[in-house]
C-alpha cells in the first residue's frame, strides 16, 4: 500500500502554479511527481497504535 503524501511539496505555490513548471494540482499530479520534496518534516502518527494503547490503559488502570 502506498503512502498518501498530505504534506505539500516545497515547489507547490498554489493551484496551477509550480516552480518546476509542472501542472500543480496537489491532489493528483504533485503526489506522483518525481521531484516531490516535502516542505517540512512531519512525524506520522500511527493511529492504530495510539488507539490500542489508549484501550489497554483503560483495562490496566
Amino acid at each position: 500500500m502506498s503512502s498518501y503524501r498530505e504534506v505539500p511539496c516545497k515547489y507547490y505555490l498554489a493551484y496551477g502554479e509550480c516552480e518546476k513548471g509542472r501542472e500543480a494540482n496537489h491532489k493528483k499530479y504533485c503526489q506522483h511527481c518525481g521531484k516531490y520534496i516535502p516542505r517540512a518534516k512531519v512525524k506520522k502518527i500511527n493511529k492504530k497504535k495510539q488507539y490500542n494503547e489508549k484501550q489497554r490503559s483503560k483495562y490496566i488502570a
